[in-house]
């Protein structure tokens, strides 16, 4: 007798979980240095939980060896917040590398509608010349980096490299030469629509390298994929190569320490100071006047102590405003010393009978720095995850954008647990929606999360299937550094 399959009654199917990302390890750190290790078949990189690794794979004299027990001897540390070290050597057989200028934040080509953009530049030490592109062809990245790499280009040693999606594209100029001599200067293009600007190059400075130890900057070039987000040396750069790796990081979601134990740092014209001028927040400058030995542990202390933050936890959030790095005795500072590095925004260890850091947060404070660029990346993982963990598809509803704008606020909830954010009264004259229901949401849960409604979009967006904007409004908990007490005494 024939049997009947059971699916004709009961139907199964297994569906598994789609997976999304985790979000970024914002208290890893990487250490690049340009010693070599002495462990066979090392690698890129190697990845730590202790100094003691350290030190069996590059020796216990090493500066590595130093620097990673500055990072692991601080309480809490890189290890609080799940981090890691991650040592990269610096290739010590580097081939020639052309100069490189990276654009400061995505760029929305769609918006490149001109038909005569230009772009001013100086190439190889040669003059500034205005550089014809014409008009720029947004259908794709790739049609678009054909657009911007005309003849014109080319002849004149520039390649452009991109990245990324035509809506947010990642900008990247080249010099076709490679070696000490390549260089760029970006300036003012001479007619037409200067397009610099609108790339985000404007103002850019790169030179090459010659065949040798690699550069710095080209070492984080080449390892952006190894997921560190702050970065310490074994040494401290000279002021121009200082200044364009500065520029660098601050192109990217990273934090760059830099230690220094030269007083010129702290003097008018500075490279520090022209660093806070030029608003370049995510390079902490940090001043220790004993030895260049130890202003480099003072960095690397200082990492491992800032980078301990877990964002998951509660009440977590930290300022480095009077805390203590471990290992480091206060540093020999008068008024005067700390007055020029307050007002060039450069960290200190101070002797207040007690050795404790001292910050004026001129260059921005640095819990205001780290705790920003760490809610932009779980805000970019949250909205992507929703997007793709979807086994079906997001309606382009008021339901669908209802669930985006949800997990938004999952991460900004999160923030006010960790004390990032906090409620408080609204000062600010921007508001989105209506005014008293943003000021209330700030005023009673720490954030506000506003999207126009789907009724409300041009045809062109829904075409795309994008969704509106979605604009947070959030509330900085702030810390107390200081206290004035007036007392009146009755006689």
């Amino acid at each position: 007798m024939s049997k009947l399959d059971i699916s004709n009654v009961v139907r199964v199917t297994l569906l598994s979980a789609l997976r999304g990302l985790a979000d970024a390890n914002t208290s890893n750190l990487a250490l690049f240095t340009d010693e070599q290790p002495i462990r066979a078949g090392f690698g890129e990189s190697g990845t730590y939980k202790s100094a003691a690794a350290v030190a069996e794979d590059f020796g216990s004299g090493s500066d590595a060896a130093a620097l990673a027990e500055a990072v692991f001897a601080q309480s809490p540390n890189i290890l609080t917040g799940n981090g890691s070290l991650i040592v990269i050597p610096r290739d010590a057989a580097a081939d020639d590398a052309p100069a490189v200028v990276l654009s400061t934040g995505p760029v929305d080509l769609a918006t490149l509608t001109a038909e005569d953009y230009a772009i001013g530049v100086e190439v190889d030490g040669a003059a500034l010349a205005t550089v014809d592109i014409g008009d720029i062809d947004a259908s794709s990245i790739e049609d678009a980096e054909d657009s911007l790499n005309v003849a014109a280009i080319t002849s004149a040693g520039l390649v452009f490299k991109l990245s990324g999606e035509v809506s947010a594209a990642n900008i990247r100029l080249e010099t076709v030469s490679e070696g000490a001599s390549s260089a760029i200067v970006v300036g003012t293009a001479g007619s037409g629509t200067d397009i610099a600007g609108l790339l985000k190059i404007d103002g850019a400075t790169a030179t090459g390298a010659a065949a040798g130890t690699e550069r710095v900057k080209d070492a984080i070039l080449r390892t952006m994929g190894l997921g560190y987000f702050g970065i310490i040396l074994n040494e401290t750069p000279e002021e121009a190569v200082f200044l364009e790796l500065a520029r660098m990081v601050q192109t990217m979601d990273k934090l760059l320490f830099i230690g220094s134990s030269d007083p010129d740092t702290l003097a008018a014209a500075s490279d520090f100071l022209v660093a806070k001028n030029a608003g370049l927040t995510h390079t902490r400058c940090l001043y220790y006047s004993a030895s260049a030995a130890d202003a480099l542990l003072f960095a690397a202390g200082y990492a491992g102590r800032a980078l301990s933050i877990n964002f998951e936890g509660s009440r977590t959030a930290h300022t480095m405003h009077l805390k203590e790095v471990v290992g480091l005795v206060a540093d020999d500072l008068d008024q005067t010393a700390l007055d020029a590095a307050n007002r060039a925004g450069v960290d200190v260890y101070a002797d207040f009978g007690v050795p404790k850091l001292f910050t004026s947060g001129a260059n921005q404070f640095f819990d205001q720095v780290y705790t920003r660029l760490a809610f932009k990346l779980r805000l970019q993982v949250a909205g992507f995850n929703y997007l793709a963990q979807t086994g079906t598809k997001i309606p382009q509803t008021e339901e669908g954008l209802s669930g985006l704008k949800g997990a938004y606020r999952k991460v900004c909830e999160r923030f006010v647990s960790n004390g990032t954010f906090a409620p408080g009264l609204w000062t600010d004259s921007t508001t989105f929606g209506d005014p008293e229901t943003h000021k209330s949401n700030i005023a009673g849960f720490g954030f506000y999360v506003y999207a126009e409604p789907i009724s409300q979009q041009s045809a062109a967006a829904r075409t795309a299937r994008v969704a509106p904007p979605i604009y947070i409004a959030a509330k900085d908990s702030g810390a107390i550094h200081s206290s004035d007490v007036v007392v009146f005494v009755e006689g």
